[in-house]
């Protein structure tokens, strides 16, 4: 479908859809829940899609959560997720077809990542509010004056609490809204060889054991493990959205009298570390998982 005719079944649906309209097929719907979880969120995508009226208020909203989590950076965009006629779960970025959630994940990851503009450190470099002045974070008492004083404003990335923040200010939906983000850029592949390391440690045979780390020398951590599976393990894992998304960040949003309150930002730095360290240790253990299941 080309953006234009998306765009316009989407149209169709800002002013309701037929009630004759055939129930929405599973695959989309499916998709949606697999690439979710990448970014550890719970949803009931299935009920979501069977009620077409809130669904794509519903759908976008878990987006935009799961967007803050995997770390491209694309937080100047406007995204949304639409449900059309045919069943379909669109998702958009500005005016952007980036694709549909029952199509291949690593189309659809090479889609997003294609829209980023990450730095020599894995960082988005796109600034969040497009103008203005971008500071660094020098110390606490010039933080404070930012949060308590400043209209808008965006910081550069930081290293802090052994991740990397940033923090900006705009008006979103008529408020005042402060935004604390955390980043610490490890993809899905590198993750991946950290579970395998994992996996390997965790073989009761040793000589096995051995000759796994003995082959890993040669392909990988990853390759060596996969290479003691069955012959389509790898294409298996590779077919599978959590070889291609992952938590690599971290939102935080404040508003009203908390997007100005110091201490308050400030519990928002240590909730939202906090909860990325532990994103990122879960989603280790999961591929873990994942490489002990028979990947079939």
């Amino acid at each position: 479908m080309s953006e234009t005719s998306a765009r316009q079944s989407v149209s169709r649906q800002s002013g309701g859809r037929r009630k004759d309209t055939p129930a929405p097929t599973p695959s989309d719907a499916t998709g949606f829940q697999r690439l979710l979880t990448t970014a550890q969120i719970d949803a009931d995508v299935t009920g979501m899609v069977a009620e077409p009226a809130t669904a794509d208020a519903r759908l976008t909203a878990l987006l935009r959560e799961a967007l803050d989590r995997w770390g491209h950076g694309l937080h100047h965009l406007e995204h949304r997720a639409a449900l059309t006629d045919a069943g379909e779960i669109q998702l958009f970025a500005g005016k952007t077809l980036v694709g549909r959630t029952g199509e291949d994940a690593d189309h659809l990851a090479r889609s997003y990542a294609s829209l980023s503009a990450p730095n020599a450190d894995g960082l988005s470099d796109w600034s969040v509010l497009g103008e203005g002045h971008r500071t660094p974070i020098k110390n606490v008492a010039q933080l404070r004056v930012l949060i308590e004083d400043a209209r808008d404003f965006e910081t550069l990335w930081t290293p802090e609490r052994g991740l990397f923040l940033r923090i900006w200010r705009r008006t979103e939906e008529g408020q005042e809204t402060t935004t604390t983000e955390y980043a610490q850029p490890v993809n899905a592949p590198q993750l991946l060889g950290d579970a395998a390391w994992d996996a390997i440690q965790g073989i009761k045979d040793r000589a096995l054991q051995r000759e796994l780390m003995d082959r890993s020398a040669k392909g990988g951590l990853l390759q060596a493990f996969l290479s003691a599976r069955h012959k389509d393990a790898e294409r298996n894992l590779s077919s599978l959205p959590e070889t291609h998304f992952t938590v690599q960040s971290n939102v935080t949003r404040l508003t009203g009298a908390d997007a100005r309150d110091f201490a308050a930002v400030r519990a928002a730095q240590k909730t939202t570390a906090d909860d990325l360290k532990g994103m990122q240790d879960r989603a280790v253990k999961g591929m873990a998982e994942l490489l002990r299941s028979d990947l079939r």
